[in-house]
């Protein structure tokens, strides 16, 4: 994590910070923290990289795919699973994974837009010439050398598919997606085509339907998305057996800035 960075960690991942206090209050902190986060960084603008949007697609519903060219990003030590910390109009601060890095300094990124949040409306409606500036590429998701297993959801479509490009054939990937979720066009644009997609039945808690499907697993397996996907999977999995679990909680229900 980096100094900038906030999070609140639990048993090695992050988790929502009013789930030992107050849970309504976390959603509120939580958003004034990340504000301020973006304040900051505005402040600190040397600390900030710039990047222009040189092409933007649509690959599903709810997916837009940015292509970026990075100011002076030639030079850059990108690995598989790093990620960088947008800054959005708002002064809001959201983190992406990149899916390839470059020597030329373009990148992309693979954003999912769900609900009405700062991130999803300026994702919407950002532009070809718009620019934006962010820290990183930071370490986030470290997988070790070999064959790996990468789990998640909507939100993990970004992290498997960085992975899956940096070591062909040694990356299998699973996904839960809800009920009516369309994210055959994004895998494809993400060169991801070979992950298996389980979708969550209305009102089956996340990760249920998940860690019911999962085979049996070889290689390291690392865990991403919604922080209750995560934990429940988790649990499904080391009772299986199975050790040395990468986890990175992506975001919580009803929190605003989660890493």
């Amino acid at each position: 994590m980096g100094a900038l960075e906030t999070r609140f960690a639990v048993g090695g991942e992050t988790l929502d910070a009013g789930r030992r206090g107050n849970p309504t209050l976390a959603p509120r902190v939580c958003g004034r923290i990340m504000s301020m986060k973006g304040r900051l960084l505005r402040l600190l603008g040397g600390l900030l990289r710039e990047a222009e949007v040189v092409e933007v697609s649509t690959p599903g519903p709810s997916f837009r795919l940015l292509q970026l060219r990075v100011a002076g990003g030639g030079d850059v030590a990108w690995r598989p699973g790093d990620k960088v910390q947008v800054l959005l109009p708002s002064d809001d601060v959201r983190t992406y994974t990149p899916l390839w890095w470059g020597a030329d300094g373009v990148t992309e990124l693979l954003v999912y837009t769900h609900g009405d949040t700062p991130a999803s409306r300026w994702v919407r409606e950002v532009e070809v010439a718009a620019r934006l500036r962010f820290v990183g590429p930071q370490r986030s998701l470290t997988m070790p050398p070999g064959p790996i297993v990468l789990i998640g959801d909507e939100t993990s479509v970004a992290v498997a598919a960085s992975y899956a490009r940096a070591r062909p054939g040694q990356v299998r990937a699973w996904l839960e997606v809800g009920e009516g979720v369309a994210v055959d066009g994004a895998l494809a644009a993400a060169g991801l085509g070979g992950a298996h997609v389980v979708v969550r039945p209305p009102g089956t808690p996340r990760g249920e339907a998940l860690a019911r499907a999962l085979p049996r697993l070889e290689g390291t397996v690392g865990i991403t998305g919604a922080a209750d996907l995560v934990q429940r999977v988790r649990a499904g999995l080391r009772q299986r057996g199975v050790g040395g679990i990468k986890t990175k909680a992506y975001w919580i229900e009803g929190r605003v800035g989660l890493d």
